[in-house]
């Protein structure tokens, strides 16, 4: 054989090799990065959206859907026929619903009403245990019905929180369902949390089931997002009677109505009935009185419109001005609590062990002027306590850096950039020599 026909013979073989070692080189360096056919997505970690929470309906073993937005409460649900066995029927007298022109609209007074009905919409009865005022001069129980509500709502609590002053929050379930985040920015805040029905509706135009649907649901909203549970409730419009109240004092709520003739009116902004001149008008007369007054007021004002909260400032400037001492409803009526339940610390368990921690090193402290001592005879005991402090924590926090300049592919094992380099470049040198 010539030396030619060797050649020709041995260098299919060294390329076949080469190709094979190039090729191996390039498999390693993108088995190291984690990336191949198979798996070039499945790699990939996925984030889950800030802007949506977790399924609370799950998580707390809710079988049916929230109440829809603008609706009210359908009663032939699971959660709703338990809740109803929680009311003793015999103590709700059976009064009638009252007839109202359309739904969510207040009731339609009759020409007569039964005293024993003790009906606030149509004659303006109240019972001894509805809130109605604050028990102390000048104090003045400050309340926002009808939000909470994107980007108004946070208007109102910027106002306030300018003025230093706290004040209750009657929210609706459909209002809070469309802005959850809301309900926990009002607590932070230090406002309180109070319920106003789920969909606004007049209670006394409700079936008993209705109304304990319209109840229990807001409360659950509200609990299953902030964790407290609300025990006051405004009726909408303030429609409630004597069968509306027995039933919601059933469910654990009292009841907060206001003050006569501290309506401030500002609902009638959004139907154009009234201006905002007028209600300043209306609330000076008011104020005229307030030194006269024994006991203080709650009054009624809303959330949901820019013009609210321009008028809402303006008020809350002329009572301050009169002397008057603006708290949310808890402190009105010296509730040290305000709610039913509140959340346990949601950071007890994490807190604890970092507490632990210095405890451990102060623990130790007394031990140190020991070590200190001999150190003086033997200098290697004393840098001793110097790594626990300081040493531990760089640990932790350099920890993750080489996670982020190292790679880590699907299976875990990390490399380096140097590797991953070396690996490439001899593949593609291998794979070049073959050609």
């Amino acid at each position: 054989m010539t030396a030619s026909e060797k050649r020709s013979t041995s260098t299919p073989r060294r390329s076949k090799v080469l190709l094979w070692i190039g090729s191996a080189a390039l498999a390693l360096a993108m088995v190291s990065c984690g990336v191949n056919a198979g798996d070039s997505g499945s790699s990939k970690k996925k984030i889950r959206d800030p802007t949506k929470g977790p399924d609370l309906r799950k998580m707390n073993g809710q079988v049916s859907a929230w109440p829809g937005y603008g609706e009210k409460p359908e009663t032939n649900t699971p959660e709703v026929k338990a809740w109803v066995k929680e009311v003793d029927w015999s103590k709700v007298p059976k009064l009638p619903i009252r007839k109202v022109k359309h739904s969510g609209d207040p009731p339609l007074c009759p020409d007569h009403v039964k005293d024993s009905d003790c009906w606030w919409t149509c004659t303006g009865c109240h019972a001894p245990d509805d809130i109605i005022d604050c028990p102390d001069t000048k104090a003045w129980g400050l309340t926002y019905d009808d939000g909470p509500e994107p980007q108004i709502t946070e208007r109102l609590l910027k106002m306030l929180g300018e003025k230093n002053y706290t004040a209750t929050m009657f929210v609706t379930g459909m209002k809070s369902s469309q802005a959850p985040y809301l309900l926990k920015e009002i607590l932070s805040h230090g406002h309180h949390l109070a319920s106003h029905s789920w969909s606004h509706s007049g209670m006394t135009t409700l079936t008993n089931e209705e109304i304990v649907a319209e109840l229990k649901w807001t409360e659950k909203y509200i609990f299953d997002h902030t964790g407290y549970r609300v025990k006051y409730f405004r009726p909408p419009y303030g429609d409630i009677d004597n069968r509306v109240r027995a039933i919601a004092r059933q469910l654990g709520y009292k009841i907060v109505i206001w003050t006569d003739g501290w309506d401030s009116q500002d609902w009638q902004l959004e139907e154009h009935t009234i201006t905002e001149p007028q209600i300043v008008k209306l609330w000076k007369g008011e104020l005229g009185d307030v030194t006269k007054r024994r006991r203080g007021v709650v009054t009624l004002e809303h959330d949901g419109d820019r013009q609210f909260v321009n008028v809402a400032r303006t008020l809350l400037e002329m009572g301050i001005a009169k002397g008057m001492r603006p708290m949310d409803i808890p402190k009105c009526v010296h509730d040290p609590i305000g709610y039913r339940e509140v959340p346990k610390p949601a950071n007890t368990t994490l807190v604890v062990p970092k507490k632990e921690a210095p405890k451990k090193v102060v623990a130790a402290k007394p031990a140190v002027p020991a070590p200190v001592a001999v150190a003086k005879k033997e200098p290697p005991p004393a840098p001793a306590p110097e790594p626990a402090v300081v040493e531990e924590p760089k640990e932790e926090a350099i920890e993750p850096e080489p996670v982020k300049d190292q790679g880590v592919n699907a299976a875990g094992s990390r490399f380096t950039v140097g590797s991953l380099v070396t690996a490439c470049t001899l593949g593609a040198l291998a794979i070049g020599l073959a050609m």
